[in-house]
Formats: C-alpha cells, structure tokens, sequence
C-alpha cells in the first residue's frame, strides 16, 4: 500500500524494521530543515554586500572593510570570478565573509546574481571591489527604505576620486525621489550600484541582472525596477568612487563603447510594457534625446582627453559620438568646445 509521503508502507501486524528506521530517519530530517529554516530566519542579516571581484586582491581588503564600516547588520559576499591570483588566499584570511569561488568566470552581472542567490539580506547593495563605502551609509539608507515600503530602491551622492582614491571636488547626486522610470530610460539620471541599497524583494519581480550586458547591467536592472517601484534619493555621499582612466582596465574605462551598447540596448527597453503604452511620438523623442545626450558626453569628454594630452582616448570618443549622430558633431557650439580645448593643450 502505497502512502501520500510517497514511500511503501508493510501489511499491518507486521513490523519492518529497516522500514520503521527509514520513517524515524525521514522525520528526523524534516524536522532538522525547519529548525534550520527558523535558524537562517533568526540570523538573517538586513542589509547584504555582494562584491564580485577578479585579480585585484590588493584593493578587495578595502572595500570589504568598507562595507563592514558602512552598516551595523551586514552581509559581506564576496564572489570571486574565477581569479588565478592569490584573492583566494587573501579572503581566506578575511573575518566575517562569505566567500563564494566560481571556476569559470562570469563577468559583473554573473557574478552579482550568484551573489544575490546566496544572500539573506532583506535589502541588497553591490559593491566594486575598487570603489568604497562611506561609513553608516548603508544603515541610513536601510532607514530610509523602512520608511518608504513602496520604494524599490534608495540611491545617495558619490565623491568621485582618482585613482589613488583621492577626492577630484567633484560629487554626482541625483536629482529628485519619486518615479525616475523615464529619466533612467534616457540615460538622465546618474545612478550607480556603488550609492544605492535595493530592496530585495524587486528582484523577484523584475528578474536578475542580465549578465550579457557587460557594463550596463546596472543601468538596464535599475531601469526594469524603476518601471515598477518608485526610488528615494538621500541628497548625502553614500562612497567614494574611483574613476576609470584610458590605462586603468577598470570595466567602465571605455566610457565610448558602454554608451554605443547602450544606445543598442535602450531599444529593447523601449519594449517595456510602461513605453510601449505610451504615444509613439513619446517613444521617438526619448530615442532623439538619447542619442543627442551620448553623443554630447562623448564630446565633453573629449575636449577634456584633449587637454590632458590623451590622444587616442580622445579619437575613440568623438568616433563614437559620430557612430551616435553624425549631424550632432556638426554644430558650431562643438567645434567651438573642441578648438577651445585644442588651444590650451598647445599653449600648457
């Protein structure tokens, strides 16, 4: 006789004992998984810092200590995306982490989803294993999201810096909370994963990071939450972030060839359910603006790559606003910004 636990039970008035030890086993184990289940509930942590990290051990300490630093209920994930250095042996000897080791390397998104699976946090923050958190940033924003149950996300200021983490005077802050769906669709809004704790609940909704978007992953998840939560901006630096240089390897030193992905890939965004219930005219104009926008950043960018003497970053960039629209580099106010720049790097 077959039972509804799946498993075959003997003729009544006989006793079997390997069965009735088999049945004592299967109880025993069950009731060790809810124990286990009310262990990780009472012990789950609020906020979890996932850092994907790849050979560059020397600047991993700090950022782990950083987070450490940033909240009173952390998490520490490290993911370290098949590294061939000594990062294993150095997160062996780090305190309090959990170290996830992949064989084949994933790149960012993959490793920020496996960092994600393995997380308790009810809120979710990542971190680059070169940029740092500023001390009790993650504990204000965790308030913040307590705060505000509608919101998917909260993002804070970020103290740009060089190289050597050095403050450049300048801080990027985000303009306002609320519905920042269309702002963050075209390109409008500057947020990033290094000033901004997410709520983990969202990724249930919209899905993971998608890992084939190198680079833009952030942009992309960001955008596919916003379309459904509203965000929250604290107007106060939550870290400092290290800015790429041509030379540096970092994954957004190519400012040119993330704005070509994605100037491709707002278009599947412009899928979205929100975008396409809108009046095409609507979607037209935020395509036009888009691509105005990249274009002029890359010009920007440019004109300061001149005057730094930074020749072939600067071709890179104006070829790439040219890939972008043609027609934008055609303006006076472009060649003015270009000759302008081109003087003082002769005259210094």
């Amino acid at each position: 006789m077959a039972s509804s636990l799946g498993f075959n039970c003997p003729k009544r008035g006989r006793v079997d004992t390997p069965f009735f030890l088999s049945c004592q086993w299967k109880f025993l184990d069950a009731t060790l998984n809810l124990l286990m289940i009310d262990i990780r509930i009472a012990t789950m942590s609020t906020i979890s810092v996932i850092i994907p990290t790849h050979d560059r051990p020397r600047l991993l300490v700090r950022a782990v200590e950083s987070a450490r630093a940033a909240g009173t209920e952390v998490e520490v994930i490290v993911v370290d995306d098949a590294s061939i250095d000594e990062t294993a042996e150095v997160c062996r000897r780090l305190r309090g982490i959990n170290y996830v080791r992949l064989e084949r390397n994933q790149g960012v998104g993959g490793a920020r989803n496996i960092g994600l699976m393995a997380s308790t946090g009810e809120y979710v923050a990542f971190l680059d294993d070169d940029d740092l958190r500023l001390p009790g940033s993650l504990d204000l924003q965790a308030a913040a999201l307590d705060e505000n149950a509608d919101a998917g996300f909260v993002c804070g200021a970020m103290v740009m810096a060089d190289q050597e983490y050095q403050p450049t005077g300048e801080v990027f802050l985000p303009r306002s909370s609320g519905d920042v769906f269309w702002d963050l669709l075209e390109l409008d809004f500057p947020v990033m994963p290094l000033s901004t704790l997410i709520r983990k609940e969202c990724f249930l909704r919209v899905g993971l990071l998608n890992q084939k978007l190198p680079g833009i992953d952030d942009w992309d998840i960001f955008t596919r939450i916003a379309e459904v939560y509203p965000m929250l901006v604290i107007d106060q630096p939550m870290g400092i972030y290290r800015q790429p240089t041509p030379s540096s390897e970092q994954g957004s030193s190519s400012q040119s060839s993330q704005l070509l992905k994605a100037s491709r890939h707002q278009l599947k965004l412009l899928e979205l359910p929100s975008v396409r219930a809108a009046d095409p005219g609507v979607r037209r104009a935020i395509r036009r603006r888009t691509l105005n926008r990249c274009a002029d950043t890359l010009l920007w960018t440019a004109t300061r790559q001149l005057s730094r003497g930074e020749y072939g970053a600067f071709l890179t960039n104006v070829v790439g606003a040219l890939r972008l629209n043609p027609f934008r580099i055609a303006r006076p106010t472009a060649y003015k910004k270009l000759a302008q720049r081109l003087i003082l790097s002769q005259s210094n």
